[in-house]
């Protein structure tokens, strides 16, 4: 609240003011001691943003520019521009530290500073707005604007206006007191009396609230504080506690992902111990430790006490890609250059990151999120295996046994594709949302920045990838058709980026050159998809009928 004071954006209460004194002009009153009791005087009512604004500016392209005046910056070296505050708010939104914003604010200045950092807000300033929002458990960013936008004049700023809020607004502010921690910046607690409410018929104290505050609260915000049992932080000014409140999360953020140079130094030992038997211990040892390392992570609260939303996943997501990092690629370069007792081993740590028995209690989300360290190990070390042009090790990774929490015996290419996680749907991934295919295109990513510990060339990268993928899909398909003849389970098929992917080779593409290929075959002389083309035939054939059904160019 208040923070956007320091660009020159006036209060909606001083917008108020200023516009009866326009009014007061026109009926040549030129001066007042209290232009709020004379508007009180001379009208017998409160003062009414909406109706003062009509009765200054009969239309709406008068209202327009008279609210552009206060709001809008007239040049280059107005001052009324995101502040230092603003753009330390909108890089920890785009770092996925705040999910959600309350403001009294009515200004732009928020959302323009979001737009620099490439993040769109869902924006909820009206009860009509609120019923058409993003639900927050989709949406990265929801700025709640309590006292509404400057653009509608239903902009709410005396007394009567703020004693109480729509239904629906009180039913979401209920929602996110429960659900969120509370920072506090620039309110004092004593004019909002319907956000003071809310706060105060919030039953959970789950999560904390600290007060920012340049002096001592008042009584009403003592109140509040003590209510919810927060902290009060004392603070110079917005922009100097955002800023630093920016540095440290991103300092804690530095300190708990791998330095890059540990990475390089794992990846180029891994390279040489995995190739010698002599050095079998050492590379048992280094597979070990990372295995231990990530089985701590995933066991730890920091991961299952997580309450499940957009925001939470992306960052659990993020911390699994960073606790991991070392893992997948000394596994990518063991499934490479590795001997045959290295790739065993690999097959072994892989099996161990199923967490079979680990206890199923808790969000079915972030049970199934518990498969995606070994999942990134399944995908890496195929195509390192794919890399080395053995698809004896392909086949071994794809069909080897693993034991789930459902099952004792399943081939891992039942369970380690991303999109057979339970329950999980991959476009809560900040930036894919609208993507054919987010798992895909976003772990594609990821392995295009460390395949070059295998591939040199940036397109053999993406190939390695795509490949990848289809192998997965065609021995998906053949082993769903056995589960659909044996229990009338649906048939479907995890489909990679190719299936949509007009730049590379596109899904319909590679089963065609299979086809043509027949027996000959790399894939049927490793012993996949049946191990032969007659066998291979019926899976293909139903998988062409579900992908005709799925991709409307296949």
């Amino acid at each position: 609240s208040g923070i956007s004071r320091a660009a020159g954006i006036p209060t909606g209460w001083e917008i108020t003011i200023d516009l009866i004194k326009r009014l007061a002009s026109v009926q040549g009153v030129m001066d007042a001691p209290d232009w709020a009791s004379w508007y009180r005087d001379t009208y017998a009512k409160e003062p009414s943003y909406s109706e003062i604004l009509d009765a200054v500016a009969s239309t709406p392209a008068e209202r327009r520019a008279v609210i552009h005046g206060y709001i809008e910056p007239t040049d280059d070296d107005d001052i009324r521009k995101p502040t230092k505050a603003h753009h330390a708010i909108a890089k920890l939104i785009a770092s996925g530290a705040i999910r959600v914003v309350i403001t009294t604010n009515f200004d732009r200045l928020l959302e323009n500073a979001l737009r620099d950092e490439g993040v769109e807000p869902t924006i909820i300033a009206s009860v009509d707005g609120l019923l058409r929002a993003t639900p927050l458990v989709h949406s990265r960013c929801a700025i709640v604007k309590v006292h509404g936008d400057y653009m509608d004049a239903r902009i709410k700023n005396t007394e009567g206006e703020l004693e109480i809020y729509a239904d629906e607004f009180d039913a979401l502010l209920d929602r996110v007191f429960d659900e969120f921690g509370l920072v506090i910046a620039g309110w004092s607690g004593d004019w909002d009396i319907a956000l003071r409410n809310a706060i105060l018929r919030c039953p959970s104290r789950r999560y904390p609230l600290y007060w920012a505050s340049r002096g001592a609260l008042t009584r009403m915000g003592e109140d509040l504080i003590n209510h919810r049992m927060g902290k009060t932080i004392a603070v110079t000014d917005a922009d100097t506690f955002f800023t630093q409140l920016l540095h440290k999360f991103e300092a804690i953020q530095s300190s708990s992902k791998v330095h890059p140079q540990s990475v390089a130094i794992a990846v180029a030992e891994a390279r040489k111990i995995s190739r010698d038997e002599r050095l079998a211990p050492e590379w048992a040892d280094l597979l070990a430790r990372e295995v231990g390392s990530v089985s701590k992570f995933v066991g730890s609260e920091e991961f299952t006490k997580t309450v499940p939303n957009k925001g939470t996943m992306n960052a659990l997501i993020e911390e699994t890609l960073s606790r991991t990092e070392i893992l997948r690629r000394v596994i990518l370069v063991a499934s490479r250059w590795g001997n045959d007792q290295a790739f065993h081993s690999i097959k072994s740590a892989i099996s161990s990151l199923t967490f079979a028995d680990m206890q199923r209690g808790g969000y079915t989300y972030l049970i199934s999120m518990r498969q995606l360290a070994g999942s990134l190990c399944f995908y890496w070390g195929l195509c390192g295996s794919i890399a080395r042009e053995d698809y004896g090790r392909v086949r071994e990774l794809l069909t080897m046994k693993l034991r789930t929490a459902h099952e004792r015996q399943v081939p891992a290419v039942r369970v380690m594709p991303f999109n057979t996680f339970e329950t999980v749907d991959w476009k809560i991934l900040d930036g894919f949302e609208n993507h054919h295919t987010p798992a895909s295109d976003f772990f594609a990513a990821i392995f295009d920045k460390e395949a070059s510990d295998v591939v040199i060339n940036p397109d053999g990268r993406s190939m390695l990838w795509d490949d990848a993928e289809f192998m997965i899909t065609m021995e998906f398909a053949y082993d769903r058709l056995q589960l659909v003849e044996k229990s009338a389970s649906r048939f479907w098929v995890p489909v990679g980026r190719s299936g949509w992917r007009r730049d590379s080779i596109l899904l319909s593409d590679r089963i065609q050159t299979l086809q043509e290929e027949g027996d000959s075959s790399l894939l049927y002389k490793s012993a996949l998809i049946g191990g032969s083309a007659a066998a291979a035939a019926p899976s293909i054939e139903v998988l062409k009928d579900y992908l005709a059904r799925n991709i409307r160019w296949f």
